[in-house]
């Protein structure tokens, strides 16, 4: 299932996702990359002298790039529609989408706040934590709401925390709360889960996920010494295989995690679709934090759910929302347009963003384009790190010159890329 780039834009252009395919040209930073390809943004031939052994996996040879769809919302919205139709598979309604945000009364947000939100017509139409970034998202159609009907928002401080709930009339597409007696202040606290396709063709991803996992660590321990954190692994294949999910639950040990994933093997699967529900089903029961807890869940898959369980995989996505888990799908080699559909749903459901392997490395299978219009490439292992990072101080860190492969679709230094009708998307 191998998405060649000429392929891809037709198929962008089919679904008129861009004003024209050269807005995806990979044009190069003016730096050199430190990694992978050269300035025009063509990947390094692994065939060359100086390209990485193919041999034995180490640290630091995925590539990926990564993208937000709450940040460029009516793209997403067109994207879903169109996707929806040409794959013939369901779309949550979120067009609707209203963004909770609660800060303390020095404007500082507050991680981690209850927040519940009532319908005049009686009932609550959701509930959950806020995320680091004191945000959490309603999306009123998708929760239940009836049509015409106003909200309250009831605030609750962070478990452990001082101040008293705190309720208030809403309305408009942003909500902004200001919880009195309260201090925003950021995680301490980090629960990370890897979910990961462990199907015969996911051989090569898992492999340089056993070696890539001890530096991942070692950076989070440099940036974030004072944090306390967890990591949880579940791993799935497919119904008839060895086995459908295997579980653990989280632990602080880093050998143990590690002796867990050097245990693990890639094999079964067959057809193209795999019980991806089942895998993020089965992460979202893991025993998550509840306190002032960053949670983060990295999806590394390269296929999607077979059709009759996509509305599962939906309805998992749901679970991990309520429980404030952001997902992050990592869409590997073979990845088709009905996972990347899939993938996309959940990152931005739960305020993730979509992660995905480029070629650069030329480590793997081909790496399918995916729909979007402009991105940046990095190391995988400093883009797990950044993402993490992020979640932990609330605000997305930036890649550093230094650090980045490549970019496709010149984007700016202030985050932004410009297509040839003059639209204006963030990465």
């Amino acid at each position: 299932m191998k998405t060649s780039l000429l392929t891809w834009c037709g198929l962008a252009a089919a679904l008129s996702l861009f004003p024209a395919c050269g807005a995806m040209d990979g044009r190069g930073s003016s730096e050199t990359p430190p990694y992978g390809g050269d300035a025009s943004g063509a990947p390094r031939d692994p065939s060359s002298p100086d390209a990485p052994d193919q041999g034995q996996p180490s640290s630091g040879l995925l590539t990926a790039g990564d993208w937000d769809d709450n940040l460029n919302f009516d793209f997403f919205q067109r994207y879903l529609t169109k996707a929806s139709a040409a794959l013939n598979l369901s779309a949550l309604p979120s067009a609707d989408r209203v963004i909770i945000t609660v800060r303390d009364e020095e404007g500082r947000p507050v991680s981690n706040a209850l927040v519940r939100v009532d319908g005049s017509g009686g009932g609550t139409r959701f509930q959950g934590p806020t995320a680091s970034d004191g945000r959490v998202l309603f999306l009123p159609a998708h929760d239940g709401a009836q049509a015409g009907e106003s909200f309250s928002v009831t605030v609750s401080p962070p478990p452990g925390g001082t101040g008293t709930p705190f309720t208030t009339a809403v309305e408009g597409k942003a909500w902004d709360v200001t919880l009195p007696g309260v201090q925003g202040e950021a995680p301490r606290e980090l629960d990370v889960a890897f979910v990961v396709d462990t199907t015969g063709s996911m051989g090569d991803e898992l492999a340089y996920l056993k070696a890539e996992i001890q530096d991942i660590a070692d950076s989070l321990g440099t940036h974030f010494p004072q944090v306390s954190v967890r990591y949880g692994l579940v791993l799935y294949r497919d119904e008839g295989d060895d086995y459908v999910a295997r579980s653990f639950d989280f632990t602080s040990s880093l050998p143990t995690l590690r002796s867990r994933l050097e245990a693990q093997g890639a094999d079964g699967g067959g057809d193209y679709p795999e019980a991806m529900e089942r895998g993020l089903e089965e992460g979202v029961k893991l025993s998550w934090r509840t306190s002032n807890t960053a949670r983060v869940l990295f999806l590394m898959a390269d296929a999607p759910t077979h059709e009759p369980k996509h509305d599962a995989f939906l309805r998992a996505a749901q679970g991990a929302r309520q429980a404030g888990i952001k997902v992050y799908p990592i869409a590997a080699s073979g990845v088709a347009d009905s996972a990347e559909f899939q993938m996309r749903q959940a990152a931005q459901l739960t305020r993730g963003r979509y992660l995905f392997l480029t070629n650069d490395s030329g480590v793997g299978n081909d790496h399918a384009e995916p729909h979007i219009p402009c991105y940046q490439v990095q190391l995988l292992k400093h883009l797990l790190v950044r993402t993490i990072g992020s979640e932990l101080e609330g605000r997305r860190l930036p890649v550093s010159g230094s650090e980045l492969v490549r970019s496709v679709g010149n984007p700016s230094q202030d985050g932004a890329c410009t297509l040839q009708d003059g639209t204006v998307t963030y990465y």
